[in-house]
């Protein structure tokens, strides 16, 4: 009877797992070692094991199309599987939390308005700026995309009779 072991992938379906196996071979002109993975499904008839488990799964008759091997024992529990219920303490930091989280809530239209104000602010002191740096270019003439040099551009007459 041949023997397995491997981690759990799958538990969807009832009394069935999907157990993964992982083996290691070299490769057979270059020598690279490389990883074969393969699943099996197996019968769990008490449903007691979960996702990440390592187990030791067995050949056995065939229990349905898919299902040839059996479940014989859970060699190490997942993380997920060990981790309990919450206690009293938790839930209770649960409802502090909660309470902040609504305090917050009400707080932040305030500083949402705050912060929209501050970047108009910004953005008008960022277009003053791309003013001036657009007279300058008037002031000094601007480069010519296709020459690359500097061409003086002729000022522009402005009519100073006023009225």
């Amino acid at each position: 009877m041949r023997k397995k072991q491997g981690t759990i992938v799958s538990v969807k379906n009832d009394k069935t797992v999907v157990v993964r196996t992982d083996r290691y071979v070299a490769h057979p002109k270059y020598g690279k070692r490389y990883r074969i993975s393969k699943k099996f499904h197996a019968h769990d008839e008490k449903n007691e094991a979960s996702v990440g488990d390592i187990v030791e799964i067995s050949e056995t008759r065939p229990v349905s199309k898919l299902k040839c091997w059996k479940l014989n024992k859970i060699i190490s529990k997942s993380a997920q599987a060990v981790i309990s219920k919450p206690s009293a303490v938790e839930s209770e930091k649960e409802a502090e939390l909660k309470e902040f989280a609504q305090v917050e809530k009400e707080i932040a239209p305030d500083q949402i308005k705050k912060e929209a104000e501050n970047k108009k602010k910004e953005s008008v002191g960022k277009a003053e700026d791309n003013d001036k740096e657009e007279i300058k270019n008037e002031e000094f003439g601007s480069a010519s995309l296709t020459t690359g040099k500097m061409q003086k551009e002729a000022p522009k007459e402005e009519d100073n009779n006023q009225g």
